[in-house]
């Protein structure tokens, strides 16, 4: 575990890896991020709550939160945590992370603005209107990943959150949670 994540420089996991790992390997994982964080690596989750995958809900809370604890960046969606955490808005859920200790919380809100805070900035981003709903799968994850790409390639964090909101746009307009990378409408290395 220690080998692998040594190789990138952004660690990235979410509630459900937490919720599919036996005994202690929760507990491992997240010692193994925490010592990953503390060597320079930059430690990324998406809380992605599924309690059916969880023995009970404060299991679930108390595991999300240790692992908000050792994250640089935190993912949320608000519809989630509404339910499963009470927040009133996604303020609260982006006050709740932020105490915790991430650098970085991007609250995803489904059609509704996107609140953020990086690098002690914090903001909205509303995100353009989708036509057309098909499929959901996959809408978080391809959020995440347009936000990463976008905030690899050195865009700033309203961009990388535009950029990734059309991202889930494109992926939530197809069946499945794959669509060709042309659909998603953002530059494309060696293009």
């Amino acid at each position: 575990l220690d080998a692998a994540l040594a190789e990138g420089e952004v660690l990235y996991f979410s509630g459900i890896t937490l919720a599919i790992l036996e005994g202690e390997g929760c507990h491992t994982l997240l010692q193994a991020l925490a010592a990953a964080r503390a060597a320079g690596r930059v430690v990324a989750f998406d809380p992605n709550l599924r309690p059916r995958l969880w023995p009970d809900t404060a299991t679930m809370r108390r595991a999300v939160m240790d692992a908000a604890r050792i994250s640089d960046i935190v993912l949320p969606s608000h519809e989630d945590e509404a339910v499963h955490f009470g927040d009133s808005d996604p303020q609260a859920t982006l006050a709740r992370y932020l105490a915790a200790g991430a650098r970085t919380v991007i609250v995803k809100n489904g059609a509704g603005a996107i609140h953020y805070s990086h690098d002690g900035a914090t903001g909205q981003v509303q995100p353009e209107t989708v036509t057309s709903v098909v499929d959901t799968t996959a809408a978080g994850d391809s959020f995440n990943a347009g936000f990463f790409a976008s905030l690899g390639r050195g865009g700033d964090v309203e961009a990388a959150i535009r950029d990734a909101a059309r991202v889930a746009a494109a992926v939530i307009g197809g069946k499945g949670a794959l669509v060709p990378v042309q659909a998603l409408g953002l530059p494309v290395q060696g293009a």
